[in-house]
């Protein structure tokens, strides 16, 4: 199973979709389920408060619900509490720390198999990072994209709750090594291997909206690519 990658102090739940189609949620989360109608969103909203509730138990808040702003769509901790969930194919995450020891938190998972058009690059890459996929290669382009897609994800959910601030995907610049995402020896291993060892890389970020920059002070942060099976898993904290 995938490890914590976050510090202790920021608990850290990961679990596949099926295993918790027969948990309760909370009341108060049961009533946004019941209005959903597609079985997908069902299980996958259902998981990622199981994760939720899993990782407030670790922090001491065990029985409090996560619901959903209806405007912004994002996860409402509890107060004192920062957090993130996110979910993809057959897993949901979900990691959160307290105020007091962390302002914002960011987590994505991405299904490396689900096929994306590369064409939608010039939507989520700023001219930098459409050369540095040109120069990775046809062969790692979709996945190096993904990635980029998902490091940006993680950064727009870890800083919105702290800012008010809408980010889009050109607010950000991912760096990354070409070398990183082009291991064929990790490519070829087994479900099994890829589960006992999961391979895992650094991101770096630069902050280009101006106002987030002023709003705290960050210009500039670090980030961790997790792989495990077919899926990525890309976190970050402030």
């Amino acid at each position: 199973m995938l490890p914590n990658p976050f510090p202790d102090h920021i608990s850290f739940c990961l679990l596949p979709i099926h295993s918790t189609s027969n948990q309760k949620l909370h009341p108060a989360e049961e009533n946004y389920f019941s209005q959903l109608s597609s079985v997908s969103r069902k299980e996958h909203y259902r998981s990622g408060r199981i994760c939720a509730g899993e990782v407030l138990s670790k922090l001491g808040a065990r029985g409090q619900p996560v619901l959903r702003d209806p405007q912004t769509r994002e996860p409402l901790w509890p107060e004192g509490i920062s957090g993130a969930i996110t979910h993809s194919g057959n897993w949901a995450a979900a990691a959160a720390g307290k105020t007091s020891d962390v302002s914002g938190i960011g987590i994505d998972l991405e299904d490396l198999e689900r096929q994306v058009d590369s064409r939608i690059s010039r939507h989520v890459c700023i001219p930098e990072e459409q050369k540095w996929l040109q120069e990775c290669g046809e062969d790692c382009l979709e996945q190096n994209l993904k990635i980029i897609f998902s490091a940006k994800e993680s950064i727009f959910k870890a800083f919105f709750p702290y800012t008010r601030t809408y980010l889009h995907f050109h607010d950000a610049r991912i760096l990354m090594e070409q070398t990183f995402f082009h291991n064929s020896k990790y490519d070829s291993l087994s479900v099994k291997e890829k589960n006992s060892k999961p391979a895992k890389f650094e991101f770096e970020y630069l902050m280009l909206n101006e106002k987030v920059i002023r709003q705290t002070g960050i210009s500039e942060g670090k980030g961790r690519v997790h792989f495990f099976e077919n899926y990525v898993l890309t976190s970050l904290f402030f």
